[in-house]
């Protein structure tokens, strides 16, 4: 019989199993509930880990990324997560490079939000913690390391006439990476210039000053080049001094006394190259007749032993004339240079001399410049 006064005992039995049953979805609800905020936390503690390595892509600065963490300034992996926030060795490390803000102490970095320590692998830059357990957590830093280092800059080098360089002073290109190493390099004779895999000098992300020489000293163009992960940047160079034509003659040509039946001419060069100059080779280019010339006097002095060549025959239009040893000619028009051509006839093999009145002629030097005489 059911007492008046209160519950049954089964009454009572019955309550006291649903209070039961409700306290376990509870605190099963308040375990999954904490176990989600503890996940939350630790994603978004090993994604600044992330950030801390390789740099936030989302910081950026009038269009470009300005942010590559640890690795863009020291061009490597971290050895261990400490790095990130203390370091003393060599290097350009400007950490550190975890905010401690989420961490609560100094050390809180290296583990997540359960307590757990934090692995780290330089040599996959892979981040993992067991978690709570059942799911372990795991990032990379990229989806491959070869993204980190593999990457490639080029570009063409021309003057403000839009030329290329010629066969003068090269124009050196330098690639001074934010890890502290340094690639020199040089731009091919059609401007081109690379720094990739390719060539045994490829590019880590970061931010890399590449600079442009053209010459020792003078006439330099520095760019900031900003290198992501699967990048190939492009960066050209225009110099407002012009690569060619630098050569210039001074004065008009003329025909020596003594020279017979007028087969020959001489004129002075001034360079304006921003350096010394060596003129290595001699094209004639056109001439108004198909003539040859015999010897080549540099300075008053015959350059042998080319002219005659070995076998005695004479160089005609568009054949070149080795200058060896090279005729060094000084910067910023400081020295004239004689340059005699004669000997001139109407065969190869020089049998029969003509008068170089009234013709035109015209040679390219080995920097690309063009002289025309008219003698």
């Amino acid at each position: 019989m059911a007492n008046k006064r209160g519950f049954t005992l089964m009454e009572l039995l019955v309550v006291l199993l649903i209070i039961g049953i409700l306290s376990t979805v509870a605190i099963r609800t308040i375990d999954a509930t904490r176990d989600r905020a503890l996940f939350d936390q630790t994603a978004g503690e090993m994604k600044q880990l992330v950030h801390a390595v390789v740099g936030n892509p989302d910081y950026v600065a009038d269009g470009r990324r300005i942010d590559f963490g640890f690795f863009g300034d020291m061009g490597r992996l971290p050895t261990n997560l400490r790095e990130l926030v203390e370091y003393s060795g060599p290097g350009n490390w400007r950490g550190p490079y975890v905010r401690r803000g989420f961490t609560g102490d100094s050390v809180g970095y290296l583990q997540d939000a359960w307590g757990n320590p934090y692995s780290y692998d330089q040599n996959t830059g892979i981040i993992t913690t067991i978690g709570n357990g059942k799911f372990p957590m795991t990032v990379q830093v990229a989806d491959t390391l070869p993204q980190l280092y593999n990457n490639s800059i080029v570009g063409h080098v021309t003057d403000a006439e839009n030329n290329p360089p010629g066969g003068g002073t090269p124009i050196s290109i330098t690639l001074y990476l934010s890890g502290g190493d340094v690639y020199p390099n040089v731009a091919a004779p059609g401007g081109h210039y690379e720094f990739s895999p390719a060539n045994s000098m490829p590019v880590p992300i970061g931010i890399h000053r590449l600079v442009a020489r053209y010459g020792v000293t003078t006439d330099t163009i520095s760019r900031w080049v900003t290198v992501a992960q699967r990048t190939r940047g492009v960066i050209d160079f225009r110099f407002s001094r012009p690569f060619r034509s630098l050569l210039r003659m001074v004065g008009l040509p003329r025909i020596p006394p003594g020279v017979p039946d007028s087969s020959g001419f001489e004129f002075d060069l001034v360079s304006n190259h921003v350096e010394s100059f060596t003129i290595d080779s001699i094209v004639l280019a056109h001439v108004s007749d198909t003539i040859y010339f015999r010897t080549l006097f540099i300075d008053g002095a015959e350059h042998v032993p080319y002219y005659p060549r070995p076998d005695g025959s004479l160089i005609g239009p568009g054949e070149t004339a080795p200058v060896s040893p090279g005729v060094v000619i000084a910067p910023e028009l400081t020295q004239r240079v004689i340059f005699g051509f004669f000997g001139f006839a109407t065969t190869r093999v020089g049998t029969a001399p003509v008068n170089v009145h009234g013709k035109t002629f015209r040679f390219r030097f080995s920097d690309g410049s063009e002289i025309t005489v008219n003698p």
